[in-house]
């Protein structure tokens, strides 16, 4: 009888608990946003949608960085990359060609940050702090990644996060095929980036 008490109290303690953790766990992903005043504004590749690069013109526009580095390597097919991609929707949000930098030999957010530091540390920093603009749920790995290769500068690394149209729920996310593919991923690249990087 002592069993069957303890087995149904772990069951309805587990019902009580899974959800709170299981949203947590999506929760921890998300890197809290700051907004500081920064030498450039890094606009990550991974963009679906073009919420990443209007979120990055959101934040030239308030004065948060006079200029944006586009990082990305990626090809979407034969005829053209991801970065052009971007870089043609800033210049549609009429970003001059002067305020852009492109960066465009990373495939991951690794060599996101390691080539990001390369063109970062050949210039003349007044704020000594560059911004990282990706998906809200890819601002915990991203800000881990550019720590860890800014680690030797004086650089601060912040991040701002978007907000895909395609919007990948952080609640309840385990009910959303998209979304628990998604966060479970995502988690799994972090788990890999910490015992890699």
């Amino acid at each position: 009888m002592r069993m069957f008490v303890v087995l149904v109290g772990c069951i309805i303690l587990a019902f009580l608990t899974y959800r709170p953790v299981l949203n947590g766990m999506a929760q921890y992903l998300v890197y809290p946003d700051v907004k500081k005043p920064s030498d450039f504004i890094v606009l990550l590749g991974g963009e679906t949608d073009g919420q990443r690069t209007r979120k990055a013109v959101e934040l030239y526009r308030e004065g948060l960085a006079p200029k944006i580095i586009v990082s990305s390597g990626a090809r979407i097919s034969w005829r053209t990359t991801e970065s052009k991609e971007m870089v043609a929707l800033l210049k549609q949000l009429h970003v001059p060609d002067s305020d852009i930098i492109l960066e465009q030999r990373s495939r991951s957010t690794y060599e996101n940050a390691l080539y990001t530091k390369e063109i970062v540390e050949g210039q003349i920093l007044r704020n000594k702090r560059i911004t990282l603009v990706t998906d809200d749920w890819h601002t915990r790995r991203s800000m881990y990644v550019f720590r860890q290769a800014f680690a030797a500068t004086d650089i601060e690394i912040h991040s701002v996060g978007s907000h895909s149209l395609e919007k990948v729920q952080l609640t309840d996310w385990w009910r959303d095929h998209e979304s628990m593919q998604t966060i479970l991923s995502e988690w799994a690249r972090l788990v890999v980036y910490v015992i890699k990087y």
